[in-house]
């Protein structure tokens, strides 16, 4: 009887302690692809356009999911590829902050991108969070959800995972946002094109308009 209480517990140990996973169907997959050939880490575009935009950015505001995935879409289609835009991805993690966990979702988010740019996949796994958003500090980006979008991503997860466990990358985030708030950067998202500060979504007409008048005047 001892031995088999023994078991039990041991199963039950290793059940608990076992990492749990994410069903990768049950993602959604992003809308859009950006083009590989033009990826420069977190940047996108060639690096001599005339026009470039920065983008302050957290992965948990609904708002940059809305840019991320309604408008710079438009904007690497008829600006990026023809070389006029480039586009540079800053982290302003503010969101997770607010929910007062220990697990920062925001910050972990955005390290989890920074660890799948080693991997020269930024972009797409980028991509990947935006189109999984569930709401600010809700468990969108929990520890296993954001193992399972690098499983979608195609990324080497075990080279992700140890890329994470560094904390480097977290430490980074933290430091980038403070960067942001020097800046004075305090809103998600922001975009600063060839200095001009945009502040909150804008249409992709509107910020076309600016990027023709931007490219006409350097």
């Amino acid at each position: 009887m001892a031995i088999g209480v023994l078991v039990v517990a041991a199963l039950l140990i290793t059940q608990g302690t076992a990492p749990r996973s994410v069903d990768v169907a049950s993602l959604r997959s992003p809308l859009s692809v950006a083009p590989a050939a033009l990826a420069d880490g977190r940047a996108l575009g060639e690096p001599d356009a005339p026009v470039t935009m920065e983008v302050w950015s957290d992965f948990q505001c609904p708002a940059c999911g809305q840019l991320a995935e309604m408008v710079e879409p438009i904007l690497i289609r008829e600006y990026v590829t023809d070389g006029t835009l480039r586009i540079v991805i800053h982290d302003a993690a503010f969101q997770g902050q607010r929910g007062g966990a220990s697990y920062d979702e925001s910050v972990e988010a955005a390290a989890a991108a920074r660890c799948a740019a080693e991997q020269d996949a930024y972009w797409p796994y980028h991509n990947w969070l935006f189109a999984n958003q569930v709401g600010e500090n809700q468990g969108a980006f929990r520890d296993e959800r954001l193992r399972g979008i690098a499983t979608a991503a195609d990324l080497d997860v075990e080279a992700w995972d140890a890329c994470r466990a560094t904390g480097e990358q977290q430490a980074a985030v933290r430091a980038e946002t403070q960067q942001a708030l020097a800046q004075g950067v305090n809103a998600t998202p922001t975009m600063i094109l060839n200095g001009q500060v945009i502040v909150g979504i804008k249409s992709a007409e509107e910020l076309g308009g600016l990027i023709e008048a931007a490219a006409q005047g350097s």
